[in-house]
């Protein structure tokens, strides 16, 4: 039986998506969702007689702290009232220790395998999280956070404010090269920023970067950055964004929004070598790296059709490592003799989000869904407890966390009652109207994930026992994430999937009236205001803005906490579970490391098989 690591409280993407946001739109069952066992049945034989889940389990971590890399000082002493456990984990420094003992050896080949295939492998317009690790593969982001989610240097070795803290100062490395041959220099910085917010090229987000009124640059490797105001969280907004360098937008962004989105390079441990579609993406060690040469000669990132395929290449030996293992096969998992499996908690909020238009615009209705959603069997059952009842997007373990809300509970007959309350009355089918109109609506999700889909099939069927019509559609994840995605049609929608804040927590992103895309290809994470912003919409700017321009960590988290009490009431999505990363790895393979902040190859040239 192989062995299985777990590392309790070492958290914080999805995001963005991880890192800065590992955005983790529908990853893999949304990176660590996957499948859906004989849940419905017990949906139906138990009905409202779920009980609600005790909010002990979120108070687990309540104390941990998330980095504030703006507040260096203040991070020393979070980071030593840190509590033990999360450095001082037996389980975990065994299997280290068991490697170091062994030979390393050079060469060899990985393949890791995953149930996503990325959209596009531009750094900028890559939703996905599995076009962010696999981008780390070949560049590089300016900073990346520890495991403890404290930015280290990487293509920035150091950065620094001024007292006021609006002018951040980098120095930069001086001995980094791109795959082309060129140098790195601060130039390279400077294009990656005006890139991002260039509304012709049409970064996905521009988060952090926004925040600047200026961007100078000293010298060939020191540049100062100037906010307009405080922002607290910038260097988790923009730390471990990929650099570019500055020859590939010289002739415009066509080649490099198609061409390097198919083929990218940059400054990382590996050279890019293929992509075949619906097949793998293929990367070879770059010898000259200047963090030094990888010990793995070649990855191999295959794409597979299902959680199941995932676990028959892993048994087989096909495969050798991922990083998107779903809670429901865990068993299986367990019983490979040649794997190590090991278990964080992680940051990313699994949710439906609610489009704010139709009936969906009217709190009880809202409200209803969340009452008939199944969470607590859902975590239990499904997840076989590899997971937490959520009830909002900042998890237990961020100093950020609120721990005075409770979950509603799992209530068929309060449903109802808000349901009739708005004026929905029960049909002859058992679907309610009201004026003429059925109480119809679309829930979303990615194909190929049997967690995610049987997951959706009870939240479908708990919905319909409250008298709604409701329409399951399960779709290759880049047709959902297109410009014609359900986001955007006009029709009562909920969409299955996950998104990781940032390290250092900035809600603007998600809820804020500027983060509302202009168009289907615009920038901005507040989709479900896409058509209509919120009621309260003008409370939420005014307390987003201000937990992101507070410096002061104890005034941020009563602002946090508001926000948490208000998206517990009004509900723009409904909140159902943070999930347990799960991660698959040979029992040979030294130096892997997984983070919960970071992305799954963030120290890959450390890596190396064993004798």
């Amino acid at each position: 039986m192989g062995d299985v690591r777990d590392v309790p409280d070492r958290v914080s993407l999805l995001s963005g998506v991880t890192s800065r946001r590992r955005f983790l739109a529908l990853s893999g069952g949304t990176a660590a969702i996957v499948a859906m066992g004989s849940l419905l049945a017990a949906c139906e034989a138990d009905d409202d007689d779920v009980a609600a889940v005790d909010d002990a389990d979120a108070d687990d971590g309540e104390d941990v702290p998330a980095d504030e890399p703006d507040e260096a000082e203040d991070d020393g002493d979070d980071s030593a009232e840190e509590p033990d456990d999360t450095e001082d984990d037996s389980a975990e420094d065994e299997p280290a220790d068991d490697e170091d003992d062994s030979e390393p050896e050079a060469g060899g080949r990985l393949v890791v395998v995953g149930t996503d295939e990325p959209e596009t492998l531009n750094p900028y317009l890559t939703q996905l999280v599995v076009g962010g690790d696999i981008l780390s593969l070949v560049m590089d982001p300016l900073l990346q956070p520890d495991d403890e989610g404290i930015y280290q240097g990487r293509l920035a070795e150091s950065y620094d404010f001024s007292d006021d803290g609006l002018v951040c100062t980098m120095e930069l490395r001086e001995d980094v090269d791109f795959h082309d041959g060129s140098h790195f220099t601060a130039e390279d910085v400077q294009t990656t920023y005006e890139t991002i917010m260039d509304p012709d090229f049409g970064a996905f987000s521009q988060t952090g970067w926004s925040e600047l009124t200026d961007f100078e640059i000293v010298d060939d490797y020191t540049i100062e950055m100037t906010l307009g105001g405080p922002y607290a969280p910038f260097i988790s907004a923009i730390g471990d964004t990929f650099v570019i360098s500055s020859s590939l937008v010289e002739d415009g962004y066509e080649s490099f929004r198609e061409e390097f989105g198919r083929s990218p390079w940059g400054s990382g441990p590996y050279l890019f070598e293929e992509w075949s579609s619906g097949e793998q993406v293929r990367v070879t060690a770059n010898n000259d790296y200047w963090g030094g040469a990888p010990n793995i000669e070649e990855v191999v990132y295959r794409f597979v059709p299902n959680s199941n395929t995932l676990v028959v290449q892993l048994q087989s030996g096909e495969a050798d490592l991922t990083g998107y293992a779903s809670a429901e096969q865990f068993p299986e998992y367990e019983q490979m003799d040649d794997k190590t499996v090991t278990v964080i908690d992680g940051q990313s909020w699994f949710h439906l989000d609610l489009k704010n238009f139709g009936f969906l615009m009217d709190r009880n209705v809202r409200q209803a869904l969340d009452y008939a959603t199944p969470k607590e069997q859902i975590v239990d059952q499904i997840l076989d407890g590899l997971g937490t009842v959520s009830i909002g997007d900042i998890p237990p373990i961020s100093w950020a966390f609120n721990p005075n809300i409770e979950p509603r509970p799992y209530d068929l007959d309060r449903a109802r009652e808000l349901l009739e309350e708005s004026g929905w009355e029960e049909g002859s089918d058992g679907v309610r109207e009201k004026d003429g109109d059925p109480l119809f609506i679309e829930i979303w999700g990615v194909s190929g994930d049997s967690q995610t889909e049987r997951m959706l099939q009870v939240i479908a069927n708990s919905w319909e026992q409250i008298g709604f019509d409701v329409d399951l559609n399960l779709q290759d994840i880049r047709t959902i994430w297109g410009p014609e995605g359900y986001q955007f049609t006009e029709v009562e929608t909920a969409g299955a999937y996950s998104w990781y804040n940032y390290n250092d927590p900035d809600n603007m992103f998600y809820w804020h009236s500027s983060q509302i895309p202009d168009d289907p290809q615009g920038s901005g994470g507040n989709l479900v205001a896409y058509f209509n912003e919120f009621e309260y919409q003008d409370e939420i700017d005014d307390l987003t803005e201000r937990a992101a321009t507070t410096v002061d960590q104890d005034e941020r988290r009563e602002l946090y906490w508001e926000i948490q009490e208000l998206l517990h009431e009004e509900l723009p999505v409904i909140f159902i579970y943070w999930g347990s990363l799960i991660f698959v790895a040979p029992e040979n393979l030294s130096g892997f490391e997984p983070n919960a902040f970071t992305r799954l190859f963030y120290n890959v040239n450390e890596w190396h098989y064993t004798s």
